[in-house]
């Protein structure tokens, strides 16, 4: 009974290496080569925003919402 289970604990690590390499190495992109001062890192969008928040102006009809990167009514 050992043996089986030291066969199926090897099977399923070699079977997630792969993903474990992945995970580790690879790093998730969280940002982007703004121009300094000129632009910042929108991470909800993933797109670089002109310095100057909000992009709209959503006064006086709302109020701007940074989850949605756009205007809400009030």
């Amino acid at each position: 009974m050992k043996t089986f289970v030291r066969r199926i604990a090897t099977a399923a690590a070699v079977g997630l290496a792969p993903l474990a390499f992945v995970t580790v190495i690879s790093p998730a992109v969280s940002s982007a080569d703004c121009v300094p001062g000129l632009e910042w890192w929108d991470p909800v969008a993933n797109v670089c925003r002109p310095t100057g928040a909000p992009a709209k102006n959503c006064l006086p009809n709302g109020w701007w919402d940074p989850t949605i990167s756009d205007c809400r009514p009030f």
